[in-house]
């Protein structure tokens, strides 16, 4: 029986409204080669991130941020007034964000396109923060005596930290030195004002990812993974618990590190001079904040997903075929994710000596190209697959999940394959690597226009079954 959940827009039905926004953000993506081909918010090895990207770079980021609260609403049933506000405000979000990343090239003659831009990032504040109170105040009583309510908990909050701390930056961009308070503080804890707003993007950026992750984790174990059993029960707690551990930890070291001052950096370990050591007094070493996120989050990430997947139910409770078409086609992409930013990442912190884009190291090039990858393809394009991958299952048929499934999946292999390339074999702009990602980005489109074809108005299997 098809189920349509309110709201709607005018006569356009949920599932309506969510393929048009999807199919707003994949033009928008396609057309980020106008601006930088291939796409990357970095210049080069040694500028700092252009504006004109990094805002454009927004309006797929705050997009993704918004459908991904979306999901959230619909997976944990939260009452029908916050389901209201995040739907509605989705919409403002991922409108206003695409068109004002569209035109918001400078800030040279005039701030209008960057306070209409803004608009986006206030309204998608107002999404992580009404997700957060529906979740706080919801009355599913099976869901506050889980595990998974700490999780979706820890991860939304994640979020809003990470979107607090984001405006703090972009007031600061756009006031400066607001009543000389914002640049007496940065004094205070041994910065310049743009020494700070760095330091407090860097805290934004990777809080944000990590939520959108840990949301997306969220989903995953509360939709499929209710029902296990014997050691599989207890992997799945385990993994839990790691990744609650992580988020918990990385909003510490990341709040710390962009409030406290030049004295309290994200400390390096694994370093040539031994175990640990504060930042700057070592020439390589892994960043104790990219460490947690890679082994509590992303690889706690996995073991859950993967417990779900190959695990055994309780009571012979089984996964229908949809869902594991769908559970595969996450599994195989934070695989993908785990490969190329904690095990690459790991690897290219551990020998900065050799990859440190920054320096004259001989490796530089490569390490240029992780800086790129990692982000563009890792951290914002394969969260979206997933994104979509959790969707198509309540919008499609299985016949037709299990298609999309294959062309998505093989869209993400081709990209990854392509990314190791860029990172270990040759880091040319064009080069082989730029094809084969290029290659696999054109299956994620051919996917994506699949979906837009064969889904139709009316919601296949509801989300919160």
């Amino acid at each position: 029986m098809d189920y349509e959940p309110e709201p709607g827009l005018g006569k356009h039905s949920w599932p309506q409204v969510i393929k048009w926004l999807l199919i707003i953000l994949v033009i928008y993506a396609v057309c980020s080669v106008f601006i930088s081909n291939p796409f990357s918010i970095f210049v080069d090895r040694v500028t700092p991130v252009d504006y004109s990207r990094i805002m454009y770079f927004h309006g797929l980021s705050v997009g993704l941020a918004g459908l991904t609260a979306l999901l959230v609403s619909q997976i944990y049933g939260l009452d029908g007034k916050f389901k209201k506000i995040i739907f509605y405000c989705t919409i403002a979000t991922i409108l206003i964000g695409v068109s004002g990343g569209a035109i918001n090239r400078s800030m040279e003659y005039s701030k209008l396109a960057l306070w209409y831009q803004i608009l986006s990032f206030l309204s998608l504040d107002v999404i992580l923060i009404t997700m957060l109170s529906g979740l706080i105040l919801s009355k599913n009583k099976e869901l506050k005596s889980s595990r998974t309510y700490y999780l979706v908990i820890a991860a939304s909050c994640t979020a809003v930290i990470a979107a607090l701390i984001g405006d703090l930056a972009g007031f600061i961009l756009d006031f400066g030195d607001w009543l000389g308070i914002l640049g007496w503080y940065a004094g205070k804890i041994g910065y310049t004002l743009p020494e700070w707003q760095d330091n407090l993007l860097r805290s934004h950026s990777d809080m944000m990812v990590v939520a959108v992750i840990g949301l997306i984790l969220s989903v995953v174990t509360w939709r499929y993974g209710r029902y296990l059993s014997g050691n599989t029960a207890k992997i799945k707690a385990t993994s839990e618990w790691l990744v609650i551990f992580g988020l918990v930890a990385v909003v510490i070291i990341l709040v710390v590190s962009g409030f406290g001052g030049s004295h309290l950096q994200i400390p390096h370990i694994f370093t040539e001079k031994g175990f640990f050591e504060p930042r700057g007094h070592s020439v390589a070493g892994i960043d104790l904040g990219d460490f947690t996120i890679g082994i509590f989050i992303l690889c706690g990430g996995l073991l859950l997903i993967g417990a779900i997947l190959f695990g055994k139910g309780k009571n012979g409770v089984k996964l229908n075929k949809s869902s594991k078409y769908t559970l595969m086609g996450i599994f195989l992409t934070w695989c993908s994710i785990v490969i190329t930013v904690a095990g690459m990442g790991f690897l290219e912190e551990y020998r900065a000596d050799l990859y440190n884009s920054a320096n004259p190291v001989p490796l530089g090039e490569y390490g240029f190209a992780f800086r790129m990858l990692h982000l563009d393809v890792s951290l914002i394009l394969f969260p979206a697959i997933m994104v979509v991958m959790l969707f198509a299952q309540h919008l499609l048929k299985d016949e037709q999940t299990k298609f999309i499934q294959w062309v998505l999946r093989t869209g993400v292999l081709l990209c990854s394959i392509g990314s190791l390339i860029y990172m270990i074999l040759n880091p040319q702009t064009f080069g082989p690597g730029y094809w084969v990602v290029g290659s696999g980005f054109i299956f994620v489109v051919m996917g994506m226009c699949y979906f837009f074809v064969k889904s139709d108005n009316h919601i296949k299997e509801r989300f919160n079954q």
